[in-house]
């Protein structure tokens, strides 16, 4: 049987767009320990307290052991071992390249030494270990197989393959992972692969192919530089074309918007299995075959994913009038609103521009127009899968003469206008009107504002 472990936490906090919070860490474990993962990683504990402390928030929910990372140092170690951690990541390489750049000064049988030492010393923690030969992809085959014998006599109850770069072609991948598996076929091997060429996910069929029997995955593919190997990806063809149904899929696109919002990494709408075109049909020689059978131009039945197939164009950009009649609307038509005081006026969305990716309104504000949902407020608290922004503009000189109250992510705080608030995808918020005379405008970034709302169960 396949298994993977789920990199979500630990590789996607390093791209540069992402750093989660203990809260939000806790929360994609618990549903990504619903997919039916096998294991999580999450962090690397000795880089701060707070890390420490998201490791501990995710091993208090995960309905699966957790992995967290380390260096082949005692000080890393431990701190693993204070996040209550089950397993610990340890890394090195003895390649040219890691020589000169990282382990200055030492041999290859310095950091040989030092591995074993460190995997030792984790396991007399109690901590089971998983031993990861770094930047493999880049290593000889007989210094592999001197790293691979030190962490097996060491004790390591598992050893990962990384190909940190990605530079290995299916083939060779196959053939490398063949050989350590008849090398050592008493070890338990693990493929981790970087998405830098763009064949992580067929390097990973690979590895599966040469036997491997664990597989690093994170959710959207998300992770340094261009990512690993996606988890919706590979956890679909493996039900669909390895015969694994163990994996509960339903929740997958809901759980990949989540994703995207706290990792404020963008999703193409090309990206397979969970993008927003990846079931939708315009070519009409093609719509029309889906109208006989949706197996016409489907992989796999969406249904499966909780997907729907979609036979909806946008009307070409050329062929709309782009100068817009903004119309007034009462804030009613939206969840979590009510009518509120002023007048309310859409300037943009799908209705006024089709396929829009912007949602815009301009609500203006009369102190003789306060009633009581002025005081109590007239929108209650929600979250948005992208960033918007609220706008508050006074009537008077410099803008000034608006009072509003912003609640952002728990924070509640007065502004007088000219005031602007950036409120990030995956933050709760709302706002009131207070007193004053002037206009609101809130920006989405979304064409369909009831698409924008995040929708969090738990």
């Amino acid at each position: 049987m396949i298994k993977v472990i789920d990199c979500t936490l630990r590789e996607g906090v390093q791209a540069r767009q992402c750093s989660f919070t203990a809260q939000q860490s806790a929360l994609l474990a618990q549903e990504i320990g619903a997919l039916g993962v096998d294991m999580i990683e999450c962090g690397h504990p000795f880089i701060s307290a707070q890390e420490v402390e998201r490791v501990r928030s995710v091993v208090a929910v995960s309905p699966v052991p957790v992995l967290a990372h380390a260096r082949a140092r005692s000080e890393d170690i431990d701190a693993v071992a204070r996040s209550g951690a089950q397993w610990v990541g340890l890394f090195a390489s003895i390649n040219a390249i890691s020589l000169t750049t990282k382990f200055k000064g030492m041999t290859r049988e310095d950091i040989l030494t030092m591995f074993g030492d460190a995997i030792r010393y984790a396991r007399g923690l109690g901590l089971q270990v998983r031993a990861t030969v770094e930047d493999a992809g880049r290593t000889s085959v007989s210094d592999l197989v001197s790293m691979v014998a030190a962490a097996r006599d060491a004790g390591a109850d598992r050893i990962c393959f990384a190909d940190s770069v990605g530079i290995l072609l299916p083939d060779e991948t196959f053939d490398v992972l063949s050989l350590l598996r008849q090398e050592f076929y008493d070890v338990e091997f693990e493929y981790h692969v970087h998405n830098d060429r763009g064949l992580a996910l067929a390097n990973t069929l690979a590895a599966i192919q040469a036997g491997v029997k664990w597989q690093s995955i994170s959710c959207n593919g998300i992770g340094e530089r261009a990512g690993i190997t996606d988890t919706f990806q590979l956890l679909t063809l493996l039900h669909t074309r390895f015969q694994q149904e163990r994996f509960n899929l339903k929740n997958m696109m809901a759980l990949s918007e989540l994703v995207e919002a706290y990792s404020r990494i963008p999703l193409s709408p090309m990206q397979p299995v969970v993008g927003k075109n990846a079931f939708v049909h315009v070519a009409r020689l093609h719509q029309l075959a889906m109208q006989e059978d949706s197996a016409a131009y489907s992989v796999f039945d969406p249904e499966l994913i909780n997907g729907r197939v979609s036979l909806e164009r946008f009307q070409p950009m050329h062929q709309q009038s782009l100068f817009l009649a903004p119309f007034e609307k009462s804030a009613t038509e939206l969840k979590y609103h009510r009518h509120g005081p002023g007048k309310r006026f859409v300037m943009l969305d799908k209705r006024l521009v089709d396929g829009s990716p912007f949602y815009f309104i301009a609500r203006q504000f009369a102190d003789a127009d306060a009633d009581d949902s002025a005081v109590s407020g007239h929108v209650d608290s929600h979250i948005h899968n992208c960033d918007s922004v609220f706008l508050f503009l006074g009537d008077g000189a410099d803008y000034a003469g608006l009072e509003v109250e912003v609640d952002l992510g728990g924070t509640r705080r007065r502004l007088t206008s000219p005031a602007s608030v950036f409120i990030p995808a995956g933050v709760a918020h709302s706002y009131r009107f207070i007193r004053g005379c002037g206009t609101y405008i809130n920006f989405v970034h979304k064409g369909d504002y009831h698409d924008s709302l995040l929708e969090i169960t738990q």
